[in-house]
């Protein structure tokens, strides 16, 4: 990250269904968001689990970003933090378009993927 970069701060809530699928929710100011959103700058989300999901012994693992529309994956740079307790994405808002932005995490050796919460990269105006 460097001191140009605009950073959003997400929270990340994970429950497990009856099928033991993961259930990611995304807060921003203690407010229900979708995890993604609309780029216009060089941007650093970070991602941080809560204390109730750490309490249940997730960790994030790493992050798998594809393009969804356009040429822009290659914006985008995971690094995990914490010892998993947090990721960082930082995108460097190059070129428009969109990604799917899957979160990889784990809990007691089980891998678990989350919903794209889709990212889109526009130009300012």
């Amino acid at each position: 990250m460097n001191n140009t970069q605009n950073l959003i701060h997400f929270t990340v809530n994970i429950e497990l269904d009856s099928s033991n699928n993961a259930n990611f929710t995304y807060f921003k100011d203690n407010k229900e968001v979708s995890g993604g959103g609309v780029v216009r700058t060089e941007t650093a989300g970070i991602y941080s689990l809560n204390e109730a999901t750490l309490a249940k012994g997730f960790l994030f693992s790493g992050a798998t970003i594809t393009d969804k529309e356009g040429n822009c994956a290659s914006d985008f740079t995971p690094e995990i933090n914490d010892n998993g307790q947090s990721i960082i994405i930082t995108d460097t808002d190059k070129n428009n378009g969109a990604v799917c932005l899957i979160f990889d995490v784990e809990r007691n050796g089980t891998t678990y993927k989350s919903a794209d919460p889709q990212i889109i990269n526009k130009k300012e105006n």
